[in-house]
């Protein structure tokens, strides 16, 4: 008996949707740490911004002030020029000396006193006007600092959204890495289930089929019964029809078989191709006589088809192994195939 081709075990299969939903995770931090980033950013920008606000203030505030002095200064000079003018007066008045020497000595002392007060007035107004220069050169310093702000919280505000149009890209390829996982789950979920299948006919294969069997044994032997019954099946004439019909007619003759037994068997019961055209028809909780019924028509409806089968039967006893029961039933099926056909 040829054994089948080795088939992957499901502790064996692997799942490749894991290591897309690994990127996907990655990418998802990724996207959170620009987010993040692009938050600080914007924070920055909204500083940066109330920082440049403060300083146009600022500005506002010094500009303000540099008109008030400047109003000042120049009431300030017309005050000045009014005590000139008024000491000028009072020099005229010098002509009459002569006859008011008392009178001229008090109007020097007043002009000498206005001219002084002008002084005064014009010393404060070129303060004042000092004091304005000096605003307006600090609010054209804060209107420069404020404009140097507000380039550096566009610049953010460009970095921000430049992060944030990247998070959105990683979270787009995230969601494609995961929708991508999920199909490759499925794919690796049908291989799982298909690994011990035989293409041809849909019969577990060699190697799963029997580490199945070994299974019902031991829940048998656990449970304490021996009803169970394995069927050892031989497709009659298969090689002749291989050799002159050729495989195709061959593996239509296999898928029929299979069928037919299928139809027989309850979901859980076991099929298995052991290779070429040998089955086992595994039955559990079930004795040797039912399982002689159900082959029976088996082995009935394919015969109606024109094709033949030998089936040699082994039920379980006790200490039995899998191995033990294979064996009995191959040696019934050898002694059923002695037997002269009728």
């Amino acid at each position: 008996m040829d054994e089948d081709r080795p088939g992957h075990s499901p502790d064996e299969a692997a799942d490749p949707g894991g290591q897309r939903d690994i990127a996907s995770t990655r990418r998802d931090a990724s996207s959170t740490r620009r987010d993040g980033s692009s938050t600080r950013r914007d924070e920055s920008s909204n500083q940066r911004d109330g920082l440049s606000s403060g300083r146009d203030e600022s500005s506002l505030g010094r500009d303000e002030s540099a008109l008030q002095r400047d109003a000042t200064s120049t009431r300030r000079d017309r005050v000045a020029d009014c005590h000139d003018e008024e000491a000028d007066r009072l020099d005229i008045s010098d002509d009459l000396a002569d006859r008011h020497t008392l009178r001229v000595e008090e109007l020097r002392g007043r002009g000498r006193s206005g001219r002084i007060r002008a002084a005064e007035d014009r010393a404060r107004s070129r303060a004042d006007r000092k004091r304005s220069g000096s605003d307006r050169d600090h609010a054209v310093d804060d209107r420069a600092q404020s404009g140097d702000d507000r380039r550096h919280a566009l610049h953010d505000r460009e970095h921000s959204s430049t992060d944030r149009a990247a998070a959105g890209s990683d979270r787009d390829e995230a969601l494609h890495d995961r929708e991508h996982a999920e199909d490759d789950r499925g794919d690796a979920e049908y291989d799982r289930r298909n690994a011990g299948i035989d293409e041809l006919t849909g019969a577990r294969r060699r190697g799963v089929g029997l580490r199945n069997l070994a299974d019902e044994v031991r829940r048998a032997h656990r449970e304490g019964h021996d009803h169970l019954v394995v069927a050892y099946v031989d497709v009659d004439g298969l090689k002749s029809v291989n050799d002159g019909q050729g495989h195709p007619a061959g593996d239509k003759i296999l898928r029929a078989v299979a069928s037919a037994f299928k139809s027989e068997m309850r979901s859980y019961d076991l099929l298995v191709r052991l290779g070429g055209d040998e089955f086992l028809g595994v039955l559990p909780n079930v004795g040797l006589k039912a399982a002689r019924e159900r082959f029976g028509r088996v082995r009935s409806e394919l015969a109606r088809s024109g094709h033949a089968i030998s089936i040699g039967y082994a039920e379980l006893r006790r200490g039995d192994s899998a191995d033990d029961l294979v064996d009995r039933a191959d040696a019934a099926l050898l002694t059923v195939r002695a037997r002269p056909r009728r």
